[in-house]
């Protein structure tokens, strides 16, 4: 979201915070960044202002157990489920944002969102100049990025990988206490440097610039900022086997490898050419994903009654 505002921004839009405006401020488009049930609670109150309201969805699913669960959610009679609550939510949108085409056709079949208020933007990366590695990391190494949780499945890469890579993670903890033993003892068996949380974004795209490859396993994701950033830099990324990840391995191929599972990594890793590493493919960036949203803007405002 924040990415998406200064991109805004440096085309020329005034871009509020809603916490943030007086309660007579007026505004041309509301967006809002998710569908869970806190913005159907914030929704609930908006009485003043109104105007085109965007959302962009952010449904993370991967197809199987979680997908029907979902689904099933949305659709229970008498019961106000968090599904029924984005399915609300969604319904009143003007216009809905998908990160990808899998998400889109979800909104359909699960939400109901009719066809021709969506619309797919995905998220943006810009190639970032990059700063200082952290000292006393390999010169070659492996690079695991984003928070480490249960959903990204860094542990099961690493105990996969064993200490036969030099592995490096950046990311936050952000699993249970019952999962974070695990955690550290894949770190402490597979020999790998953990970082920890990584803010600075000059640090990151060096990190990201200097990986022989990214590998991200996440069994649930939109479009993860890691991986494109990564790919943004030059980096090639094994990616598990979702919906986005599929869509990205079918826009560059010479980059993304997919894979069923954390054992099939080395040898995915092993298809890279050493000359790929470099090659940056074009991503787009977050100045062209405020391009896409300042059309999807003035079509709601052209269209709009009154």
């Amino acid at each position: 979201m924040s990415r998406t505002a200064d991109a805004l921004e440096r085309a020329g839009h005034e871009v509020v915070q809603v916490e943030a405006a007086g309660p007579d401020d007026g505004f041309d488009v509301l967006h809002a960044f998710g569908s869970e049930p806190a913005n159907w609670h914030h929704l609930r109150h908006w009485t003043r202002n109104r105007a085109p309201l965007v959302v962009t969805s952010v449904v993370v699913v991967s197809p199987g157990p979680t997908e029907l669960a979902l689904r099933l959610s949305a659709r229970v009679p008498g019961v106000l489920t968090s599904g029924r609550m984005r399915r609300q939510l969604l319904g009143e949108a003007d216009a809905v944002v998908a990160g990808t085409q899998y998400e889109r056709r979800l909104l359909i079949r699960a939400f109901g969102v009719p066809e021709e208020r969506l619309v797919v933007i995905g998220n943006g990366a810009d190639r970032r100049k990059p700063g200082a590695l952290p000292g006393g990391l390999p010169a070659r190494y492996t690079l695991l990025a984003g928070a480490v949780s249960k959903r990204k499945r860094q542990a099961e890469v690493l105990e996969a990988l064993g200490d036969e890579r030099s592995i490096v993670v950046a990311g936050g903890y952000a699993g249970s206490v019952e999962e974070k033993a695990r955690w550290e003892r894949a770190v402490a068996k597979s020999g790998a440097r953990w970082l920890g949380h990584v803010g600075d974004p000059a640090t990151m795209a060096a990190l990201q610039r200097n990986a022989t490859a990214l590998v991200h396993l996440s069994s649930g994701e939109v479009q993860s900022l890691s991986v494109l950033e990564a790919l943004a830099q030059g980096t090639p990324a094994v990616l598990s086997d979702i919906p986005s990840h599929r869509e990205l391995e079918a826009a560059f191929p010479s980059h993304v490898r997919v894979v069923g599972g954390p054992s099939e990594v080395p040898q995915a890793l092993g298809t890279f050419r050493d000359e790929v590493a470099g090659e940056a493919p074009a991503v787009p960036t977050w100045d062209d994903v405020a391009a896409q949203l300042t059309e999807l803007y003035r079509r709601l405002l052209r269209t709009r009654p009154g």
